[in-house]
């Protein structure tokens, strides 16, 4: 089996109140025998801001065994827990999250050294050789040590094998309970015997927001140890259990004659939870076996996508892109249907489905949670049924929830569309009724709006203005109702709102319906037609002055924290979010003028795919007659640029997997038009052919086949769905492309075809 070398780069779940029916969580259908993880390099996204990992772990594990090549002993200072290239390696991480912005996490971090043991960090420093990585196991030698150090894991456990190479020296395995990655520093561990600890480490302080968890934990050392030392204030202690920031446990192994193998289990309910997790995950399995199950367990979710065609590096990036889309959210319930909901401080019982967590809802809403209702409908069903029990136990339906609280970082109301976007492609199987109830509390409670900021407003004007958005800029916090990006948050309202009336609407409101539809299109009043641009307005309703499109620092405390009234970008990056009525906004415009902005947008390098709000606007060129092969064209560029077989492979902050489900769905040739709108896309396929292998949950084993024909040019002029049926206005429907059996994208040209406007 090949695999990602560092230094030679080439060309399950429990099963899931009215809930998601049980089933299978990945079916095993027919398809090409292909071990389809040769085609994932978990290096690319490690460097250039990327903030992914090359450690092990399992699709939505909660366990992640994860190098670190940054020291967090004394503070986080960095989201990523390894950069490609850095110099040295610190230790090895139990819980590790993949694409992130704030640092958090890095959990039950353990050393490996050779010698006399010191507390000093540069003690365990090592440089590092031959690394490997595949899904669901990593491999590093550590040159300083002289020690092979690999790892695999389960759903929620992590196993570590180690092998001395050279000498003779003692081998030091170190439980460090202060090194992780969170803010929050400490924790507490309990000798059970000398090949058994329990414990705790204390978590949290995400993005500033002062809200803490505690990861519990059970390791095993499989391996016999010389001596046991419990470590507190960085001495040696007599106790049986110590506790503190500068705490853990020493296992001196000599002679070293054979490989030293360790495991943790992981739970955010007791250390009782994570022993259990651990022997019910591992058993008796040995490292080889657990190795092996990992990667069948990614071959069989990878291989819902089958593809035909394609260099080395290009079927490798996209393969990269779904591994990467399938780390988060990730399970949170333990192996007997346990959680913790930090929010109540109370425990709870996962019955019939399974509960997820860290949720980056702002972002993952667009094209992550698209791409599980497509291809994993099962895991999204959950995912949703996790978030409308987030209500019924807190009071709120999530905005970025992380290890059983939530953050309430970034804007809008993002829980919205993804469970409407998800019941409209007919995963039903949980209660929407209760999901509606929580979209209107959230939608309509005016003050002291955890989800919505600044509402009052927004009922009452129509928008947040400027100069009264609940405080000063500078004074904002994440949850002291501040709002940031006024112009933004309100469009970002308005788009939960169309979802609203969407699930309204479904489910025979059609009052509400009526009543939040008109709400969402109060986005008319920010549009200004002199600049035809979206812009911040006073409370008087005049406009604010000066007024720059091009700026993008401080509406808030932060450089790049956006223009005056937005949110991470500028005027040009929001200047066509109302992706619910893209038709509408043409019609305000004037078509001349929505194109002629829209090509400035490429033309003057202002799109910004590291931009989520912005990431849908290649594809608004199929809503206008005769322009529609700019879309194809700038797909391919973007993804030319942005998406190589590299460590720098990912154009920015993966953000949970939100950039490399964009690149999923850019090269299948499908692309969500917009959540609570059932419909997709169409671009050009990266590939001749691909093959999507549905669940029989929901969709009945069915398969999309996705193809070109024709000459071999860049380009289509018009596409058939598989039942002959012409595609009109290249687009469309969920259910439309699933009955089908999918599309043959005729190939035509070489070169962009455009009609004048």
């Amino acid at each position: 089996m090949k695999r990602y070398i560092k230094w030679i780069w080439g060309s399950i779940l429990l099963m899931g109140v009215q809930a998601c029916q049980p089933t299978p969580s990945l079916e095993r259908i027919p398809r090409s025998t292909a071990d389809v993880t040769q085609w994932v390099n978990p290096f690319i996204g490690t460097t250039n801001e990327g903030n992914t990992h090359p450690g092990a772990a399992l699709p939505w594990g909660l366990a992640a065994a994860t190098p670190h090549t940054i020291n967090f002993r004394n503070r986080a200072t960095n989201p990523a827990v390894y950069r490609y290239g850095d110099p040295y390696i610190y230790g090895f991480g139990s819980v590790n999250l993949s694409g992130l912005g704030c640092p958090i996490a890095g959990a039950v971090p353990l050393k490996f050294s050779r010698g006399e043991f010191q507390w000093d960090i540069t003690h365990f420093e090592s440089t590092y050789s031959k690394e490997e990585a595949t899904p669901g196991y990593y491999n590093v030698q550590l040159d300083k040590h002289q020690l092979q150090v690999a790892m695999t894991a389960t759903q929620r456990s992590t196993r570590f094998k180690v092998i001395p190479q050279e000498g003779t020296a003692p081998l030091n395995l170190m439980l460090d309970i202060g090194a992780n990655m969170s803010h929050k520093k400490g924790g507490g561990v309990n000798l059970v015997n000398e090949q058994l600890v329990t414990g705790f480490q204390h978590d949290g302080s995400f993005c500033g927001v002062k809200k803490n968890a505690k990861i519990y934990f059970a390791m095993k050392v499989h391996t016999k140890p010389t001596s046991v030392q419990m470590l507190e204030n960085k001495q040696q202690s007599s106790k049986r259990s110590v506790e503190g920031a500068q705490a853990g446990v020493l296992w001196v192994f000599d002679p070293v004659d054979q490989p030293v193998e360790v495991s943790v289990g992981i739970s955010f309910v007791s250390t009782e939870n994570a022993l259990q997790n651990l022997q019910t995950e591992q058993g008796v399995k040995d490292f080889d076996t657990l190795k092996e199950e990992a990667q069948q367990t990614w071959n069989e979710a990878l291989s819902k996508v089958e593809i035909e065609g394609g260099s080395e590096d290009e079927r490798t990036v996209f393969y990269t892109a779904l591994y990467h889309s399938l780390f988060l959210p990730h399970v949170i319930s333990d192996v007997n249907g346990a959680y913790k909901n930090n929010e109540t401080d109370s425990v709870y019982m996962a019955e019939g489905y399974t509960r997820y967590s860290t949720y980056s809802l702002w972002d993952t809403y667009r094209s992550l949670h698209p791409l599980l209702s497509l291809l994993y409908p099962k895991q999204e069903c959950d995912m949703v049924q996790s978030m409308i029990e987030m209500y019924k136990e807190g009071g709120w339906l999530p905005k970025w929830e992380l290890f059983g609280y939530d953050t309430y970082v970034m804007v809008g109301d993002p829980a919205v569309p993804v469970i409407t976007d998800t019941y409209l492609k007919g995963i039903t199987d949980f209660d929407a009724e209760t999901a509606l109830e929580a979209m209107l509390k959230g939608a309509s409670v005016r003050e002291h709006n955890p989800i919505r900021p600044g509402n009052q407003h927004y009922l009452d004007l129509g928008y947040i203005p400027i100069d009264d958005r609940g405080g000063d800029p500078q004074q904002f916090t994440f949850t002291n109702g501040i709002v940031w990006g006024p112009v933004s948050t309100t469009l970002e309202y308005n788009f939960a709102d169309y979802n609203i009336a969407q699930l309204a609407k479904a489910l025979g409101k059609e009052d509400l319906y009526q009543k939040y539809y008109k709400q969402s299109m109060s986005f008319t009043k920010l549009y200004d037609s002199e600049t035809s641009f979206f812009r911040p307005k006073r409370k008087d309703g005049s406009w604010m002055q000066p007024f720059d499109p091009l700026d993008r620092h401080f509406d808030i405390r932060w450089k790049m924290s956006g223009g005056k009234g937005f949110v991470e970008g500028n005027a040009w990056q929001y200047n066509f979010f109302v992706p619910h009525a893209i038709d509408s906004l043409r019609a305000l415009m004037g078509e001349k003028v929505f194109y002629e902005k829209l090509q400035r947008l490429f033309d003057e390098g202002q799109f910004d795919l590291t931009n989520e709000p912005d990431i849908t606007y290649p594809y608004l060129f199929n809503y206008i007659k005769g322009k529609e092969q700019l879309t194809q064209r700038y797909i391919q560029e973007e993804t030319a640029e942005h998406y190589t077989n590299s460590p720098d492979g990912i154009p920015g902050n993966d953000d949970a997997g939100t950039l490399s489900a964009w690149l999923v769905f850019a090269q299948l040739g499908i692309f969500p038009d917009a959540p609570g709108i059932p419909i997709y896309q169409l671009t050009t396929p990266k590939f001749q052919k691909t093959v999507l292998h549905l669940d029989e949950y929901v969709y009945g084993g069915k398969q999309v086949v996705l193809e070109k024909t024709g000459r071999q040019g860049s380009y289509f002029s018009h596409a058939l769905l598989k039942d002959g049926t012409k595609v009109d206005r290249f687009r469309v429907g969920h259910q439309q492309l699933l009955n089908s059996g999918g599309i043959t994208y005729q190939m035509d040209s070489v070169e962009v075809q455009q009609a004048s406007m």
